[in-house]
């Protein structure tokens, strides 16, 4: 997809299509990938999706957890399931991402930022719109790698739900 469309959005901005090598490189230090892995997008809320042996990982730095695609999930399947609107809070948990562009005067972060929960989650934070700031993406991952650790595996992402055949009935 990078070397296809190069950088971009997915799902009301809030999935961004990743120059694999820059943030393999600015990660590094911050997340001990395993080999041959590849990073694809980023959100807005600080999450890194990347592929490796034939499995894609979900690391949601604001929770402390890895979530793992199905095993045998096709890439085009996994950027139906980001593109599908009804899947972003269930699957992603993208809450309170909507709210925050919307309210907030810095809308939408530029490419390399996201809205960080201050403080932490694992601090004490409270995962609520009035608590994240615009905050550099690959600082705040690094920061909270420092202060809480890498995050752990908790499972695989819930089941999204079957898209509706008929939307109107």
């Amino acid at each position: 997809m990078w070397r296809t469309h190069g950088a971009g959005y997915l799902g009301d901005f809030f999935f961004r299509v990743v120059d694999p090598a820059r943030a393999a490189q600015m990660l590094d230090g911050v997340v001990g990938f395993p080999d041959n892995s590849t990073v694809l997008f980023t959100t807005g809320l600080g999450d890194v999706i990347f592929h490796a042996n034939d499995v894609f990982f979900v690391i949601k730095f604001r929770f402390g957890v890895i979530d793992l695609v199905p095993t045998g999930t096709p890439f085009g399947e996994l950027v139906a399931m980001m593109e599908r609107p009804e899947n972003r809070g269930p699957v992603f948990e993208w809450d309170p991402y909507p709210a925050v562009v919307a309210t907030h005067r810095e809308g939408t972060p530029a490419f390399e930022q996201c809205y960080g929960f201050v403080p932490l989650l694992a601090l004490g934070g409270r995962p609520s719109a009035e608590n994240v700031q615009l905050v550099g993406l690959y600082e705040h991952l690094a920061l909270i790698v420092q202060m809480a650790g890498m995050p752990q595996l908790r499972g695989f992402l819930p089941t999204p739900p079957e898209p509706s055949a008929n939307r109107f009935a």
